[in-house]
Formats: C-alpha cells, structure tokens, sequence
C-alpha cells in the first residue's frame, strides 16, 4: 500500500522519500522530518470509484531529535466490500547515516451480505541510510504473516521492499526500487523526478509484472504541497491520484 501522489507517480517508488506519507511507505523515513506535517490523498485503480483507496496521515516531530510519532489512516473499497488500516508508528535517526521506524497496524475487512468482518493487527518497518546524494532504504511489510482466516489457512501476505535514490543534481533525482509479495512474482520500478523552478515538479515512471507507465506533476505553495499522477496500463486504462500535504 502507497501513499502520496508523488511516489505514484513514479511508479510507487517510495522507500527513500522523506514526507508524511513516508508513514505508509517507510517509516523509517519520517526521522528526517523537522517540522510536523498533515497529509490526505486519494488513488482511484482504473478509474472505478468502487477500487478507491483514501489515505490520511499525520507526523509529529519531537523536539530534541527524540524521533517522530505517526498516525495514519487507509481505506480501500466501498460499502458492500472494504478494508481499512490504521496505524501507528515511531521513527527515529540512530546515527548521521542510519534511520529506522516501526509501526504497529490495525487490519479489518469487511463483507457485506451476512459475510460480516475479519480483525487483525501486524507490523511493519523499516531503516533508511543517507549517504550525501544517494539514499538507500527497506522496508518490510507483516513479517510475522498474521493469519486471516482459519479456512485454508489463509493469511496476509508478507511484503517487502527495497530500493535506492539519487539526486542527479539540484533539480533531478532519480529512483529505483523491487518489491516483493511473497505470493507473487517480484515488482522492478524505476522513476525520476525533474524540479525545474521553485514551485513546479514534474515526474515519470515505469513498473514491471505487469508493465504499467506513471506520470505527474506536483506544485508547492508556502507550506502547502498538492500533487497529481496518473499510471496507465495496457488494456485496463488509467489510474488517477491525488494528494495534499501540509507543513506546519
């Protein structure tokens, strides 16, 4: 699950980026953030509304380098079926290199019908490392494999994700990244982001299994941050998103 119209729309590259959705992509990335920050976004998966996800996120900073507390909030779905997360989470820089967070996560699904809901909790987390330019980070996803149902055994996948950054320059950086559903074949993206004046972003991507294309663009206004992307895959269409993030 991935948070923020700026790493959707670099094909979900997401694991080095350092803003409030970093509650849901890497928690060990919200170490870096001085300031606290709020943050809503929505991703809607071909265009159908009933394929909606809606995030809610919000990062409190606390002073002294004590680390930063995080709650987020996701919803995916609509009334007849849905499934909600709420999590939270601490983060906090362990040296001027390495960063890592940790994040306890509430799980429900429901199913309308008599189907009724199904509760869980798990956790997730991850480290970050900041060399200068390049950042590398990791970030793992229900390691203990929480069970969900007692028929067929069935249980919430395990996830993880690796990947690195690079700023090119001033103005350009660059991004790649493989994830891993254990139920699944292995995820390779690539995205980069282009800042060509102060307040414009302008980003692309590409993802692999199956292939699909991203794109976007971003604005920042003082403290506010709005940014819009859309992926496109081949035949299922286009997937719009967007997102606002707010700094105090």
């Amino acid at each position: 699950m991935y948070g923020g119209a700026r790493s959707q729309a670099m094909s979900d590259v997401s694991v080095t980026f350092s803003d409030v959705f970093a509650s849901f992509n890497n928690q060990a990335a919200l170490a870096n953030l001085t300031k606290s920050e709020a943050g809503i976004a929505v991703n809607t998966r071909f265009a159908v509304k009933e394929m909606n996800t809606l995030y809610a996120a919000f990062a409190l900073p606390l002073s002294e380098n004590r680390g930063v507390f995080s709650v987020n909030l996701s919803r995916y779905g609509y009334s007849l079926y849905n499934q909600n997360k709420v999590g939270l989470s601490y983060s906090r820089q362990l040296s001027r290199v390495f960063s890592a967070g940790i994040q306890l996560d509430y799980l429900n699904t429901h199913l309308a019908d008599g189907y009724g809901s199904r509760s869980s909790f798990t956790v997730e987390g991850g480290v970050l490392a900041t060399f200068d330019k390049l950042k590398a980070g990791v970030h793992f996803f229900n390691p203990v494999n929480v069970k969900l149902a007692d028929y067929d055994d069935e249980r919430i996948p395990i996830m993880v994700k690796a990947g690195v950054s690079y700023a090119v320059s001033e103005k350009v950086i660059a991004a790649a990244e493989v994830f891993k559903n254990i139920n699944n074949k292995g995820i390779v993206k690539a995205g980069i982001e282009y800042h060509p004046v102060k307040a414009l972003y302008v980003r692309g991507g590409i993802s692999s299994e199956p292939v699909q294309f991203t794109f976007g663009i971003g604005a920042a206004f003082g403290d506010f941050h709005f940014d819009i992307s859309s992926g496109y895959m081949q035949p299922l269409g286009y997937s719009p998103a967007g997102s606002l993030r707010y700094t105090f």
